[in-house]
């Protein structure tokens, strides 16, 4: 079959078309937080990256560490009417959003890292088992107390210190972690520190000196940038980090043995694809985890492959098939 060449520029026309839908894509992003010391939101930095190297138009917005201000802040979003697609995070926002895409049901939103708790037609919601990733942590940790690593004392004591207190983290991510150790170490002692701030390294380097002092042998650092306090004072004793969300062993390998990962960038990246293309379903509020790949452990990092015992690695990877298939249950029902 012959084809004109008016016909061959009309069919030019439409796919050029057809990809600019994509590349004319708009979509805003509301951090409650910081992006820089912080791994969770350099990890969506990294996810919405990889969206704009594909033609989305994407503009991130850091809220800081100021509650107050994120709700207005996404208000002054959705009002502008510039966005095709809202994006922002964590348990902290469900109810803004949820008084935002009634305000705006023009709007679409996607909530990442939070959950809302019933069917909004406007709003996709995707929420992490967290207590999946703490409880690889706290089997770690469980193991590398109870282990012949230079600096462990006689007696199994590890720590979990937290930027702040906030629901996931009481009834997921600690009971989580001390599940995790328990399955190791059934009598294993258990301390838990909160630094009311997820920027102050020096809270967290003193917080850090006094779980060792304490005896503790390996921290679980769930503290965003005040992690780097929590890790220094670990160097300096001789001591061991647990990391979460990004891989950070490189920043002091050695010292930060381990970490559970969390591949939030992938899903920040796919919920804005999914929107592009017009293949995301709002209304659906999800729960994703190990099972579908996102939470993930340090496996194949050459400094963990280095140092970490071989038989801690042959349980780490027995402990996260377990999890994967429902056999290992992170929190008591």
């Amino acid at each position: 079959m012959k084809i004109h060449r008016f016909q061959m520029l009309l069919l030019v026309i439409f796919l050029m078309t057809g990809i600019g839908i994509a590349k004319g894509f708009t979509v805003g992003i509301m951090i409650p937080g910081e992006i820089g010391g912080n791994p969770i939101y350099e990890l969506v930095f990294q996810g919405a990256e990889r969206a704009r190297e594909e033609g989305i138009n994407v503009k991130l917005v850091e809220g800081g560490y100021n509650p107050g201000k994120w709700e207005p802040l996404l208000r002054a979003m959705a009002a502008s009417g510039r966005y095709d697609l809202l994006i922002t995070f964590t348990e902290g926002l469900p109810q803004s959003v949820k008084k935002l895409a009634v305000e705006f049901q023009k709007q679409k939103f996607a909530l990442i890292d939070g959950k809302l708790n019933e069917s909004i037609s406007n709003v996709y919601s995707v929420a992490f088992r967290d207590e999946e990733m703490t409880f690889l942590a706290g089997i770690f940790a469980g193991l590398i107390t109870v282990s012949e690593l230079p600096g462990v004392n006689p007696d199994p004591v590890v720590g979990l210190i937290a930027g702040d207190t906030y629901p996931a983290m009481m009834n997921k991510m600690k009971p989580g972690f001390e599940n995790g150790v328990r399955f190791v170490l059934p009598n294993a002692k258990i301390i838990f520190s909160v630094a009311g701030n997820w920027a102050d390294p020096g809270k967290g380097r003193e917080l850090a000196s006094k779980q060792f002092d304490e005896g503790v042998d390996v921290i679980l650092s769930i503290a965003g940038g005040t992690g780097i306090g929590i890790i220094e004072e670990a160097a300096r004793r001789g001591k061991y980090v647990i990391g979460v969300d990004s891989n950070i062993i490189s920043m002091r390998p050695g010292t930060i043995l381990a970490c559970s990962l969390k591949h939030i960038d992938r899903v920040v990246y796919e919920t804005i694809m999914a929107a592009a293309d017009g293949t995301i379903t709002y209304g659906v509020n999800e729960t994703v985890g190990v099972f579908e790949g996102v939470i993930d452990f340090t496996f194949e990092d050459p400094n963990y492959l280095e140092i970490v015992p071989e038989s801690i690695r042959e349980i780490m990877k027995a402990s996260y098939i377990l999890l994967k298939y429902g056999i290992l249950r992170p929190l008591e029902e």
